[in-house]
């Protein structure tokens, strides 16, 4: 039987090795074993993203879009989507899968993180900063707290949140380097200093 949190676990080790092929082969042995679940293809669409194939990363999310069981799957694939067009500055796109990822669960922290990038960067800063003020009581975990003060642009709390989720989960400190929520502090000296780049 497929264990999404035991996979979840093999693949965040993998990100913390960098070893993205080694979750793209990973993932392929998923998809073979369980062609009808949704996991396998988010986690090769995942690895796409982290190689900067967000062609691929694409083809493959929708791949598992057409697996998904349930409206927390498809949020979930829904709100990465969004990520990776915000990667891309397709800012329509993006409000357009944050949009259905949030009909489909209003607790998806990605998703509102996600969207309110795409707002601002269309000149929507205020519904941005709204959208982001509404929904504090969802934001339990270091790393969604530092997604959330980043796109707020408050430098000093997002180091402090990212110390703590670097903490909590060591391949944090890839991940952040391709996630769009922290894209203003790529060469920050500060932030690269903490991720050790």
């Amino acid at each position: 039987m497929l264990d999404a949190n035991e996979t979840n676990t093999e693949m965040n080790m993998l990100i913390a090795e960098k070893s993205f092929t080694g979750m793209i082969t990973r993932a392929e042995e998923i998809i073979e074993n369980y062609p009808d679940k949704y996991l396998g293809y988010w986690w090769k669409a995942r690895a796409n993203t982290l190689m900067g194939d967000s062609n691929a990363a694409l083809h493959w999310f929708m791949e598992a879009m057409k697996r998904a069981e349930t409206d927390h799957e498809e949020s979930k694939i829904s709100s990465s989507m969004a990520n990776v067009y915000n990667i891309r500055k397709d800012w329509e796109n993006s409000l357009n899968y944050t949009e259905i990822a949030l009909e489909l669960n209003p607790a998806n922290v990605v998703a509102i993180t996600a969207r309110s990038i795409a707002l601002t960067a269309k000149g929507k800063k205020r519904e941005a900063h709204q959208l982001l003020d509404s929904n504090t009581r969802l934001y339990k975990e270091e790393y969604q707290k530092a997604c959330v003060v980043a796109v707020k642009k408050n430098k000093e709390k997002m180091l402090m949140h990212l110390v703590n989720a670097i903490k909590e989960n060591p391949h944090t400190r890839i991940t952040v380097m391709y996630d769009p929520d922290f894209a203003l502090y790529r060469n920050d000296p500060q932030f690269r200093m903490l991720l050790k780049v």
